[in-house]
């Protein structure tokens, strides 16, 4: 069989002649071109040959006083035939055709790796913005236009590359280091106090000491300096010291009267989605709950192949949470205990180290809300560095710096 034969379709025929062997020596002579010849019965044969050479069989075997009879019809038209009979196969195969031509050119997964602090989702929004998506070009994902869109879309990233291959574009990233800030220690610095306070405890690390305990200082004030007298010469260093005083704090806060707040219904709808590729298919949706008096949550699950491969197929739940708007008011015990709790935490936490000793003042109502007046006794760490600037150019006596 050849392949000409195949695609334009083949004939079995069966012949019936005084001298088989003889009848098919003599056909071939005369062009007939068959093959896979079968001895079915005694002066029988049953012969395969192209439809185009049927007809010459035919004359070839009348003038012979030979019997022959077409048995079938095969061959891809044949095939083709049958198949419009089936029409979902018909239709499968050719999406399957179809598919097996376009899947080395097109993107049929996403894949991240690499990241561990940016989110999987994020990255993949910023590449479906970028053109990187189920069903793109391969040839269109590799180009640096790409990747410079998808820096700038996610400003944690330090560098993003997509390779693809086997259908599965992946991108792989380098998220940003944040440079934390750390202390230099050879650069020469004052210590100076961050509030108006008397020392009460001091612990010099480095620099020369200009107060003492029991002194009073103002904020702003030298407390250590960088600049050391060494009798002989001045030496530039850097100075560093904890140093606790005693200081007063005063703060003001205020509570309202009366505000309005949620109050849930336990109304509650949902609506289902399908998100394919950048389709949007609503499966189920329920009304009468208007978005402006509920709270929405929205929850996304990505459909996964074994491996991690995310499909282009997402499940979207939104959850609306009904509430009806409620005025409620503070009395006034209340709003004293939130306004002094409230106090305390923002003075504790506005130290780097200390503690309250005392505190005093009080809370009065007016134009609808409650005021708070108070004043918090501390301990607390008062020393701050700053920088030391010395001056461009040092008045010299003897070869010495003054």
């Amino acid at each position: 069989m050849n392949i000409k034969a195949l695609l334009f379709g083949y004939v079995t025929a069966e012949l019936v002649a005084a001298d088989p062997a003889g009848a098919l020596s003599d056909y071939a002579k005369r062009g007939v071109r068959y093959w896979k010849p079968v001895n079915t019965a005694p002066l029988t044969f049953r012969i395969c040959l192209a439809k185009s050479q049927w007809r010459l069989l035919q004359n070839l075997a009348e003038r012979r006083g030979d019997s022959c009879e077409l048995v079938g019809v095969d061959g891809l038209p044949q095939k083709l035939k049958a198949l419009k009979k089936r029409k979902t196969l018909a239709l499968g195969s050719a999406a399957l055709l179809a598919f097996l031509l376009l899947a080395p050119s097109r993107v049929w997964f996403v894949k991240v790796e690499g990241n561990s602090k940016v989110p999987e989702q994020e990255i993949l929004r910023a590449a479906t913005e970028c053109g990187v998506y189920f069903g793109a070009k391969a040839k269109d994902v590799r180009s640096e236009k790409v990747k410079n869109q998808m820096l700038n879309l996610v400003s944690e990233l330090e560098w993003m590359g997509v390779n693809f291959s086997g259908g599965v574009a992946t991108i792989s990233v380098r998220e940003r280091i944040l440079e934390t800030e750390v202390e230099n220690h050879k650069e020469a610095t004052n210590v100076i106090a961050s509030r108006a306070g008397i020392v009460t405890s001091m612990s010099v690390i480095g620099g020369q000491a200009v107060c003492k305990e029991g002194q009073a200082v103002l904020e702003g004030e030298l407390l250590v300096t960088g600049l050391v007298d060494c009798k002989t010469h001045t030496q530039v260093t850097h100075a560093d010291a904890e140093i606790y005083a005693l200081t007063q704090r005063e703060i003001q806060a205020v509570y309202p009267a009366d505000w309005t707040e949620k109050v849930y219904t336990g109304h509650t709808k949902h609506k289902v989605s399908l998100i394919f590729g950048r389709k949007r298919i609503n499966l189920f949706q329920n009304s009468g709950i208007l978005d402006s008096s509920c709270d929405k949550m929205i929850n996304v699950w990505t459909l996964k192949l074994p491996g991690g491969y995310s499909l282009p197929l997402q499940v979207e739940t939104v959850t609306l949470r009904s509430f009806d708007a409620a005025a409620l008011a503070a009395d006034e015990q209340q709003a004293q205990s939130v306004l002094w709790q409230f106090a305390r935490d923002y003075t504790l936490n506005d130290m780097i180290a200390g503690e309250i000793l005392g505190q005093s003042g009080e809370v009065t109502g007016e134009d609808g809300v409650f005021c708070l007046d108070a004043a918090f006794s501390c301990r607390e760490m008062i020393a701050r560095q700053q920088s030391l600037r010395l001056a461009e150019s040092e008045d010299t006596k003897d070869g010495e710096n003054n």
